[in-house]
C-alpha cells in the first residue's frame, strides 16, 4: 500500500469515528452525526472514484471496511433515511459483508483487540525472547553471586588461619626468648 493512499483514508475514518462518538441512543435527531455523515460520504466517494485506490487490494479492503461500518451505523441509527447513501467499492467481489448489525462499543473494542492481536505475534515473540534473555542474565548473576560468596568465605578462612598461624608463631618465638 502506498503511503500517499493510506493518508487519504484518515479523513473518512475520522468522520466515521466522530459519528459513533456523537451518536446517542436517546437522541432522535443528531445534526452533528448528519454533518459527519455528509463529510464521510463526500470523502468516501472521492476515494471510491480514485483508480489508484480501487486497483490496490489493501486499499480496497479499507474501502470495504468503511462501507460496512457506515452501513452498520445507519442501521443502528433510527433516522437513517436522512443519511446520504454510499456505493459499495467498485470491486465488490472482494468485499465481505458484515453479518452483525448491532455494534456496541465493547464489540468495536473486541474487534480492535483481535486486529491488534493478529499483528502482535512478532511483539509477543520479542517479549518471549526478552524474557528468556533476562532470565539467563539473572541466572548468571545468581551463580556469580554464589561463586563470589564462596571465594570470599574461602579467602576469609585462609586469612584467618594465616593470622592464627602468625600469632601462634609470634607467641612461640616470644616464649622461647623469654
Amino acid at each position: 500500500m502506498n503511503i500517499k493512499n493510506m493518508s487519504k483514508f484518515y479523513a473518512p475514518f475520522k468522520s466515521l469515528c466522530n459519528m459513533y462518538n456523537e451518536f446517542n441512543d436517546n437522541m432522535t435527531d443528531c445534526k452533528k452525526c448528519l454533518n459527519y455523515a455528509n463529510e464521510f460520504s463526500i470523502k468516501y466517494k472521492e476515494l471510491n472514484g480514485d483508480s489508484s485506490i480501487t486497483n490496490d487490494n489493501s486499499c480496497n479492503k479499507l474501502l470495504c471496511t468503511l462501507s460496512n461500518d457506515y452501513d452498520n451505523f445507519k442501521k443502528k441509527y433510527k433516522g437513517s433515511s436522512s443519511f446520504p447513501t454510499i456505493d459499495k467499492p467498485k470491486i465488490t467481489s472482494k468485499c465481505p459483508e458484515q453479518t452483525h448489525v448491532n455494534i456496541s462499543t465493547k464489540d468495536s473494542e473486541q474487534n480492535l483487540s483481535s486486529v491488534i492481536s493478529e499483528d502482535a505475534p512478532s511483539s509477543s515473540s520479542i517479549a518471549n525472547k526478552l524474557f528468556t534473555v533476562l532470565s539467563i542474565f539473572g541466572a548468571i548473576a545468581f551463580f556469580l553471586g554464589i561463586s563470589y560468596k564462596r571465594k570470599n568465605k574461602k579467602y576469609k578462612e585462609e586469612n584467618g588461619s594465616l593470622i592464627y598461624y602468625s600469632k601462634s608463631n609470634d607467641y612461640f618465638r616470644n616464649s622461647n626468648n623469654g
